[in-house]
């Protein structure tokens, strides 16, 4: 599944292959109606045909397209959600396209770039005049760990007014924007916390020692992963490079004397290690 550091890696490739380029026509997957809401597949073919990717930003997990003004239009832009299974993937001219693909941009060059998303839980919206700041799910956002930075003290005081368990608290994206129940499992461990402890119970020094694991987990994952495709550690075949997430059973890679523990919390899969964690 796909969280921060997978989407600002998908905000890099489309960077370096959208640079200077036309999107010349778009084709949609007419099955695929619901990763357009609330709009149209058709409108949003329109749309962005003839214009050119200008700036791609991120916001937590969300990827934020800029296009250039049209003949009779201002810019637009595009709010792109990989939801769980979705990627960007660029085919050259001739190769074989992607299976699930919902969008497809060719470019001035013949490039193909594909919205690949087998699942349907993706969303493509278009926005128009580029208004990011007007659409309420992006406001609604708190700091993006990777860009702002994960400020202590503010953590500290969001955590304090909230009973739910420090791993519920943050996969409140409105708390750390981009933080997921991968890299919220990997840094509680990095902070030896108990991810079934009350967030407002955290002491000051654990405070600090999350914020830096939460930054801590995404920046390693950013260096192992880079590249032009990215394999989501739920796809059959995939490694599994974390810590702790996905491995209940195996040796704590820490301590090695307890085994990794598999809880649920708010029907999401929470690892951790009850010898080293508390």
């Amino acid at each position: 599944m796909p969280e921060l550091p997978e989407v600002e890696i998908a905000a890099r490739n489309l960077r370096r292959w959208t640079r200077g380029r036309r999107i010349e026509a778009v084709e949609t997957d007419p099955r695929a109606a619901r990763v357009f809401r609330p709009g149209a597949p058709e409108a949003f073919a329109a749309a962005l045909a003839g214009r050119r990717i200008t700036r791609v930003d991120r916001h937590g997990k969300q990827l934020l397209l800029t296009l250039d003004a049209a003949a009779k239009a201002g810019p637009l832009g595009v709010l792109a959600h990989l939801g769980m299974t979705g990627k960007w993937l660029r085919r050259r001219p001739g190769e074989e396209p992607p299976s699930h693909s919902r969008a497809r941009l060719r470019l001035d060059t013949g490039a193909v770039l594909h919205f690949r998303d087998p699942r349907l839980f993706g969303r493509l919206r278009l926005v128009p005049g580029a208004r990011f700041d007007a659409v309420p799910e992006l406001s609604a956002l708190g700091p993006d760990p990777l860009r702002d930075g994960v400020d202590p003290a503010a953590l500290g005081a969001a955590l304090s007014r909230s009973r739910r368990p420090v791993k519920v608290a943050l996969l409140d994206q409105s708390l750390l924007a981009g933080v997921g129940n991968i890299y919220a499992s990997e840094a509680l461990f990095r902070a030896r916390i108990d991810p079934r402890r009350a967030a407002r119970d955290l002491t000051p020094a654990e405070v600090r020692r999350l914020a830096g694991a939460v930054v801590a987990a995404m920046e390693e994952s950013l260096r192992r992963q880079e590249g032009p495709e990215i394999t989501y550690v739920e796809e059959p075949g995939a490694e599994n490079p974390f810590l702790v997430y996905g491995k209940a059973g195996e040796p704590c890679p820490r301590c090695r004397r307890a085994r990794i523990v598999r809880a649920v919390q708010a029907q999401r899969s929470t690892f951790y290690c009850p010898r080293c964690q508390r």
